[in-house]
């Protein structure tokens, strides 16, 4: 008997439709990943809130046939691959009340986890000896006071991140001069929009800050020194992924150099990007390229295996470094909902393929446990046990540690 295909389900915050016109977001990848479902023998379609009836229960979902996007009635997936991006909270609200039923309905395993915010993320990795020296110092901005604090014990620049932020969105720079005393905050909106302000006196910064410390959660870090030499802010994009055989892979880098006149290095905040290794070899020489290289994919590799240790099963994460221009290397930050641009943009087809093929492999071994007895290893408790049977047995997949 022919197996069944494995079914993705590629879940979405929203999908316009405008006169038989279908508007993806990522419509690049979503193309990509469904013609690669294609050829791996798998079946992928794309749906958001709006493609499900909850008084039928039935769902349809978009799949792309022939160049273009169809409309047709799918079952729930075996595998849910979670690509939300919420504009709003009424959007998130939708996307989590589906999710439950969806989980209530069919227990369709989800393929990539969630990280909590920054500072969750900050709290996990210090507690690993090799991980902490990579770490800048990070302080929880829970009292607006702090700020001040911040600069009463020496600092004269921080840099703001909202704790559930991505993509350099509501990202700040702030910076005293100590000849006039004034406060300059530069960084991005949280629809992207750069911006500059100056203020005469600590009052009037607060009053000003109040209106989005009030309403979202921020974390403070000292501003660190990571331009180039033409005072271009640039970072290292990893892209970590799982493979077929369950195991933590690296799929590729690449540098993203943003504009002199940005505090972000995001690729949507007008950055580019480049080869990660032609960059470090053109700026610091072979050796010392190699030696980098080696020490972020090795932080790479343990810090997801760290963080899948503290939340459970994950598929992806894209995770960046800064380097200051001496060669210093820290770790910045983590996503659980990477992109791929970067290696479009470096000219990287190899990796981007590779980012499109790893997930749907790794979905593949995934459902294959729904269907028969698979052998795994629970890092948690450490038992070993029969996905099915429940029964101690000898595994031989020591990375795959959640199932």
């Amino acid at each position: 008997m022919m197996a069944a295909r494995v079914s993705v389900g590629l879940f979405v915050a929203s999908i316009e439709e405008q006169g038989g016109i279908v508007k993806m977001p990522e419509p690049k990848f979503a193309r990509m990943l469904s013609e690669a479902a294609t050829r791996l023998g798998m079946d992928l379609f794309v749906f958001s809130p709006a493609q499900y009836e909850e008084r039928s229960g039935q769902l349809s979902g978009f799949r792309f046939r022939n160049g273009s996007w169809m409309k047709e009635t799918c079952q729930l997936p075996d595998i849910l691959y979670d690509r939300c991006f919420y504009r709003n909270a009424e959007e998130k609200s939708r996307c989590r009340a589906l999710r439950a039923v969806i989980k209530e309905r069919q227990p369709a395993i989800p393929l990539n986890g969630n990280l909590p915010g920054k500072w969750e993320v900050y709290n996990a990795l210090r507690q690993d000896y090799l991980l902490a020296p990579l770490l800048p110092q990070t302080i929880r901005l829970d009292r607006l006071d702090r700020i001040r604090q911040l600069f009463k014990d020496g600092s004269r620049d921080i840099f703001l991140k909202p704790s559930a932020g991505m993509q350099g969105k509501g990202a700040i720079h702030l910076k005293q001069c100590p000849l006039t005393k004034e406060w300059t905050a530069a960084g991005r909106t949280r629809s992207n929009t750069p911006f500059r302000h100056q203020f005469g006196d600590y009052a009037t910064l607060a009053s000003w800050a109040q209106r989005f410390l009030a309403v979202s959660s921020y974390i403070a870090q000292p501003y660190l020194p990571l331009t180039d030499t033409h005072g271009h802010p640039f970072d290292l994009r990893v892209l970590v992924q799982k493979n077929g055989n369950g195991r933590w892979t690296i799929t590729g880098t690449a540098i993203r150099t943003g504009r002199s006149d940005s505090i972000t290095s995001n690729l949507h905040g007008g950055g580019t990007a480049t080869r990660a290794t032609e960059y470090l070899v053109s700026k610091y020489g072979s050796a010392k390229a190699e030696q980098m290289m080696n020490k972020i994919h090795h932080a790479s590799l343990h810090a997801s295996e760290k963080l899948e240790s503290f939340y459970g099963r994950l598929a992806e994460l894209g995770i960046d470094f800064g380097i200051e221009q001496s060669g210093t290397v820290w770790l910045l930050e983590v996503n659980s909902r990477p992109g791929r641009s970067s290696f479009e943009q470096s000219g990287d087809r190899m990796a981007e393929q590779l980012s499109i093929e790893q997930p749907l492999k790794y979905a593949r071994l995934l459902a294959q446990r729904i269907r028969k007895p698979l052998i795994t290893n629970d890092s948690a408790t450490g038992r070993i046990y029969s996905s099915r049977l429940d029964k101690k047995i000898r595994s031989d997949n020591v990375q795959e540690v959640h199932p």
